[in-house]
């Protein structure tokens, strides 16, 4: 092979990596889970994925789940349980959950990656593990940012989205969350500090953390968290290079470019349903503190055609204090997908 050639198919495929071991990370003895790494663009991701062990919907679409700032594959040990026993109901054939360059046991980025750049790189790094075909995509928190990005980079993939408490497109227009980016990423650089003095792991463990910073404290284990999950996330947060803190820095500064990229997205489609009929279910908490965050859910829901949505008082963290929301949510979305799938949505150019 010609240096050249070679170089090439480095810098598109990825050099290998060593893979590590996460088997006892979510489920603990007896889990089915199969985690992938692929590499794509020199950088290599892990996907753990369960597979719908019966003989239907082999071929169905695929559930892609991203969890929101700063968390990964992990937070979504509640549900596990209940997608394996639902997909052969929900007609999907795998549930695969993503960890983000610098998440759990993704490798890092040297600088910060956008969401608009992340889903090219996912779609590429599922090509190489061969999880190719459609895909029901499910966000949570800044996950929903995501799951609509990727459906308008790559419509005729995309079957069906659910957003859970989801970031919206206006996000980071509004002067007060562009504060926020900035005082979590003070609040982030002292944890390095303090981690690098051996000082984090006391202060987390002692309860004074906030879960918003990523950090989940064995008290989950009452929740439908694992004691194996908890302890991998946990280590993961509290490692010694940093790399889970550093990234959540990366992750805040490109919060505001992300959200205000898909804003000007959508506001060039000059439709006020851009994303036409796409089979859509939006479940969300209200805020007495922000009204608005549900008059923004609400405008997000309008986005489709082919909506519903559904308001709880759960709160923010709907993995931690109501998983079965979410369950219901993507009951929901494959009850929608079967009766009214999408006619106009992946079918042409805007």
């Amino acid at each position: 092979m010609k240096l050249s050639t070679l170089f090439i198919t480095l810098l598109l495929i990825g050099v290998s990596y060593s893979q590590p071991d996460v088997s006892n990370s979510y489920l603990g003895v007896g889990d089915t889970g199969v985690s992938y790494f692929p590499s794509y663009l020199n950088l290599q991701m892990h996907i753990r994925c369960y597979s719908n062990v019966t003989a239907a919907n082999q071929n169905g679409p695929i559930a892609l789940f991203d969890s929101g700032l700063p968390f990964f594959s992990t937070a979504w040990v509640p549900i596990i349980p209940s997608a394996l026993a639902n997909m052969p109901s929900w007609n999907i054939s795998k549930a695969c959950f993503m960890d983000r360059y610098g998440y759990g046991w993704s490798n890092s980025s040297s600088y910060p990656i956008t969401t608009q750049e992340y889903v090219v790189r996912l779609r590429g790094s599922l090509q190489v593990a061969g999880l190719t075909g459609k895909y029901i995509l499910v966000g949570w928190s800044w996950g929903s940012i995501f799951i609509q990005t990727y459906s308008l980079t790559y419509p005729k993939e995309v079957v069906g989205i659910l957003s859970i408490d989801g970031t919206d497109s206006k996000w980071g227009l509004i002067p007060s969350n562009q504060q926020n980016v900035i005082t979590l990423s003070d609040a982030v650089k002292g944890y390095i500090n303090m981690n690098n003095m051996g000082t984090l792991e006391p202060l987390a463990r002692s309860g004074m953390v906030g879960s918003y910073f990523g950090w989940l404290p064995d008290a989950l284990v009452s929740s439908g968290y694992t004691q194996c999950s908890l302890t991998a996330s946990q280590s993961i947060f509290l490692d010694s290079t940093n790399k889970f803190l550093k990234t959540a820095i990366q992750e805040y500064n490109i919060m505001v470019i992300s959200s205000a990229i898909l804003n000007f997205t959508y506001t060039i489609k000059s439709t006020p349903t851009p994303l036409k009929d796409l089979p859509y279910i939006n479940i969300y908490s209200s805020y007495v503190e922000d009204p608005e965050w549900s008059n923004r859910q609400t405008l997000m829901t309008s986005l489709s055609t082919n909506s519903q949505s559904f308001e709880f008082t759960t709160g923010h963290y709907f993995p931690f204090h109501n998983p079965t929301a979410i369950v219901s949510g993507i009951n929901a979305l494959a009850n929608k997908i079967k009766s009214n799938p999408a006619q106009l949505w992946g079918t042409a150019l805007f």
